[in-house]
């Protein structure tokens, strides 16, 4: 009798702090509505506060993080697979595990939309020897064959299932959207779920668990999905207040229930036995958790863990490391050579490239560098009297890629240059006027248009120098300064 009165306890302050996660949306349902992560828990929770530290650090990371990619993930399952620390299991076996000298970790994963990219997901874990549990969602498109139908399920979706669990050996669960089934659609829920579990097993797959689907419904109608479940109907949870009636119609309409054990299920995931629960629905401040954020030095030994992870939100990582635009703050022009990963920008006459504002976009997920220095659009500042080199790193991090970018100033329509004395002895002076880039080059062509003489000068602005061309025998020249369109005749005699 006290194991029970304190097992009612547990529920009642567990509810207690689900109700305070979500006033506060700490799961981020107002931003998710894929994912409810309403989680009865029997001891603390403790939030992570790596999303603080990267959100303090966003502009000044040496190496912007690749977030939500399958290598990410990959990282993550390499250091719980070290089994003199952790266990990592499917829910169905999470439930039944207890060690008090280890870290428990369920793996749980929701399918809300796609469950071709859910398969692609799954071979992050099973080549390094994980399982997990996948729920289908029976209202999403993947598992009608009419979308415009709820009562009628796909069969191509079997051959999928039955290799994730055959041959990966995952646990297939059920995503309940049952009251949303009676509310929105007029299908009767326990009718519907007999007959999906009856299909489902008969077709090879296990089905030992349910896990609520967080419908956009809920909010309008004030239900929770799990309240589907006379054994999860209470305590009421927030504003889901709606756990034994529904509003339909006008009319206030009993809602249809039944019981785990009508179906030979074995738990609802909201209602297991764990202290820890982390989601990818949680956003809170803008920012989407995900497996990065998770400090495992957090964890201690004893502690039972549920992450959850929509394969939706995840993909391989790019392999891209382009400059897809590049513009500096006021300029004329600014052409992309993808070919020879080069881009070349002109600026307005007399402009002072010592500190430039780039504004550029990157492959997805890519970062750069300038002299290990990372660059941040419409942030950073370079100096481009030189030509720089933008150091790309693709989102797998493995592959990068050099990008020189040369930054000119636009000629002055006044800009130019004469020569005396001409004609001359080969001794002559050349006069520049208002030449704003250097060095300046000057070659000199003889009447067959061959180069017979060419120099460099360092100079800007206003200035004379002198040139030798007493060498040239006599006759008639063309002399091309590259700070000028328009070149010079002259005579040597």
């Amino acid at each position: 009798m006290i194991l029970i009165r304190n097992r009612y306890l547990s529920l009642i302050i567990g509810f207690s702090f689900v109700f305070f996660c979500l006033s506060n949306t700490l799961y981020g349902q107002k931003n998710n509505l894929s994912g409810l992560n309403i989680i009865t828990k029997e001891s603390s929770f403790r939030q992570d506060t790596a999303l603080e530290l990267r959100k303090k650090n966003a502009i000044t990371a040496a190496e912007p993080d690749t977030n939500f990619t399958w290598e990410k993930y990959t990282a993550f399952l390499t250091k719980v697979s070290d089994t003199s620390k952790y266990i990592v299991l499917p829910l169905n076996e999470f439930r039944k595990t207890f060690n008090s000298k280890k870290i428990i970790i369920g793996l749980r994963h929701d399918l809300d939309n796609d469950l071709n990219l859910a398969y692609q997901f799954s071979e992050t874990e099973s080549k390094l020897g994980f399982r997990s549990t996948y729920f289908i969602l029976h209202t999403a498109p993947y598992y009608l064959a009419n979308p415009n139908n709820m009562a009628i399920h796909n069969q191509n979706i079997i051959p999928i299932l039955k290799t994730m669990q055959d041959d990966k050996h995952f646990e297939i669960g059920w995503h309940n959207d049952l009251v949303t089934l009676q509310v929105v659609y007029n299908i009767d829920p326990v009718s519907f779920l007999h007959n999906e579990l009856d299909w489902l097993r008969s077709n090879g797959i296990n089905i030992y668990g349910s896990a609520s689907h967080g419908s956009s419904y809920c909010y309008t109608y004030k239900y929770l999905n799990y309240y589907f479940f006379e054994d999860c109907t209470y305590p009421v949870v927030g504003q889901f207040v709606n756990n034994l009636t529904l509003p339909i119609g006008g009319k206030t309409v009993p809602m249809k229930k039944g019981k785990l054990s009508d179906f030979d299920l074995k738990y609802e995931a909201y209602f297991l036995n764990n202290n820890k629960a982390f989601s990818d629905a949680t956003i809170t401040d803008k920012v989407r958790w995900d497996i990065g954020m998770l400090d495992l030095n957090q964890l201690q030994a004893g502690d039972r863990v549920i992450i959850l992870l929509h394969p939706i939100h995840w993909h391989k990582a790019s392999v891209k490391a382009n400059i897809e635009s590049f513009n500096i703050t006021g300029q004329k022009t600014s052409l992309i050579n993808a070919a020879n990963s080069t881009i070349s920008v002109e600026m307005p006459y007399g402009t002072n490239k010592n500190s430039l504002l780039t504004v550029f976009s990157l492959s997805p997920g890519a970062y750069a560098k300038v002299s290990n220095k990372l660059q941040v659009s419409g942030s950073t500042l370079n100096n481009f009297n030189s030509p720089l080199i933008y150091t790309v790193y693709a989102e797998n991090r493995d592959i990068l890629k050099e990008w020189t970018i040369n930054v000119l100033n636009a000629k002055s329509t006044h800009a130019g240059f004469s020569i005396y004395p001409n004609p001359s002895d080969g001794i002559i002076h050349l006069q520049f006027i208002d030449i704003q880039d250097y060095p300046t080059k000057i070659d000199v062509y003889n009447s067959h248009g061959e180069k017979v003489f060419t120099n460099l000068i360092g100079k800007t602005g206003d200035f004379t120098t002198e040139a030798d061309l007493t060498k040239l025998p006599a006759g008639v020249y063309i002399v091309k300064c590259s700070n000028s369109e328009k070149p010079v005749i002259i005579v040597i005699q």
